[in-house]
């Protein structure tokens, strides 16, 4: 058995691959986040725009922006974002306070045309604590807040 077929038996792609997540953070100190649609088992889940970057993306951060774009109809620029943190080995975090658009999460994934969120909302911290159904890095969010302020 080849060491990849072992391998495949414990890993799925999803969990190798690289993922860049924008954290939006509006005036009133409030974080966008997203709910998963019923597209798959993460159906219900209130999650950050972002996703995993694909071979077209010149980085990290512009396959962020990218998904920014295709899950909550936001764009933004390079130099707008900052680098947040990481959440395991390829989870890749990044805040911004600028961005244009108005956000919509009822847009179709380009690739697959699937509707991949169902609502959104402007949420704080402790807005997003009570939240059940949530992976959202509360350490992350708190650190952002702290770049914030030394804007």
């Amino acid at each position: 058995m080849s060491i990849n077929l072992k391998w495949s038996q414990f890993l799925n792609e999803s969990e190798l691959k690289t993922v860049g997540i924008v954290v939006c953070l509006n005036k009133k100190q409030q974080f966008l986040i997203i709910r998963r649609s019923d597209i798959d088992d993460r159906a219900g889940q209130w999650t950050m725009p972002g996703g995993h970057i694909d071979e077209e993306d010149d980085s990290i951060e512009s396959g962020a922006i990218r998904e920014l774009e295709e899950e909550a109809n936001l764009t933004c620029k390079l130099s707008d974002l900052q680098y947040l943190g990481q959440k395991g080995d390829n989870k890749h975090y990044f805040f911004t306070e600028k961005w244009s658009g108005e956000v919509s999460v009822n847009k179709p994934n380009p690739k697959t045309n699937e509707i991949e969120h169902d609502a959104f909302k402007w949420a704080t911290i402790e807005q997003i604590k009570e939240i059940d159904n949530t992976k959202i890095p509360i350490y992350l969010l708190k650190k952002a807040l702290e770049m914030s302020k030394n804007d």
